[in-house]
């Protein structure tokens, strides 16, 4: 049952519009969205105090004494928040109180706030989003499904301008994000990384995707209105058989209006010719 519904769907596929540029943009959006996804460089923190050589090793050796294996917090990442993680904190004796941020490699301490994780979960969602749609894009733009909703999804770009919204939502949380960690940290410079540029390279080629599928819907339409048109001009605009025996009656289709006039005529005379009893 299952394998002749299949059958039935091969059969009707029409491989001939198949929109190859439009596919290669697509496969290359999902893969930079799941890049994105793996990339540990969405939010990059330089810290002023080893540029200004004011770095306090005080504070490192108390981080380390109270959270072992800490380290200092570079670069934040949709790859720190894949594995279980948790959050921790100590009062130094200053009575300072600081979050650590806990993955099973590492601790980060004063970067990462529970606030900050859901900002970066949310960015997992929209990125596995964008991933996925990107990949039935490309599917159906090799595939083109019949006639239904996934037609017009295909022919209406819908999927492409879902991408693009997408990617417009995960610079804003990636923005948000950026301020939040500014915050917290706000000696060093925080700064947009590589896997925000590459949800946003992402959303660009779902753009440059909808163009090509939006010129291919145009040219089929431009095709078929010409060979329309080309049909018309060749047909008699009366029928098959009266044009065989009369072959006058063939005319271009710009003799419309003179034709429908010429056929009026004959019917009044006919009518006055052979009254109704």
């Amino acid at each position: 049952m299952i394998l002749s519904k299949l059958g039935n769907l091969c059969t009707r596929l029409d491989f001939r519009e198949a929109n190859i540029p439009a596919a290669l943009c697509h496969s290359v959006a999902a893969i930079l969205a799941i890049f994105s996804m793996v990339s540990t460089d969405w939010i990059l923190i330089e810290d002023m105090s080893v540029r200004n050589g004011t770095l306090d090793f005080d504070s490192i050796q108390v981080a380390q004494f109270y959270m072992k294996n800490s380290e200092p917090c570079h670069s934040i990442g949709c790859h720190d928040f894949w594995d279980a993680v948790r959050f921790g904190g100590y009062i130094d004796a200053t009575g300072k109180t600081h979050v650590a941020f806990h993955t099973p490699s590492r601790v980060l301490v004063d970067c990462i706030t529970p606030s900050t994780a859901n900002y970066f979960y949310v960015l997992i969602a929209l990125c596995f989003v964008i991933s996925a749609t990107s990949s039935l894009c490309a599917t159906m733009s090799l595939l083109p499904p019949p006639a239904g909703f996934l037609s017009w999804l295909r022919n209406n770009s819908i999927l492409e301008m879902s991408n693009m919204m997408l990617t417009l939502c995960c610079c804003t949380i990636a923005i948000i994000a950026q301020t939040d960690i500014a915050d917290e940290r706000q000696d060093d410079i925080v700064a947009i990384g590589a896997g925000v540029f590459l949800v946003c390279i992402s959303g660009l080629l779902s753009f440059l995707a909808a163009m090509a599928s939006i010129r291919q819907s145009n040219r089929k339409t431009r095709m078929r209105r010409i060979d329309n048109q080309r049909l018309l001009c060749a047909r008699s605009l009366r029928s098959w058989r009266d044009a065989g025996r009369r072959p006058e009656d063939v005319r271009p289709i710009v003799d419309f209006e003179r034709y429908l006039d010429d056929c009026t005529e004959l019917e009044q005379t006919s009518a006055q010719a052979n009254p109704a009893v």
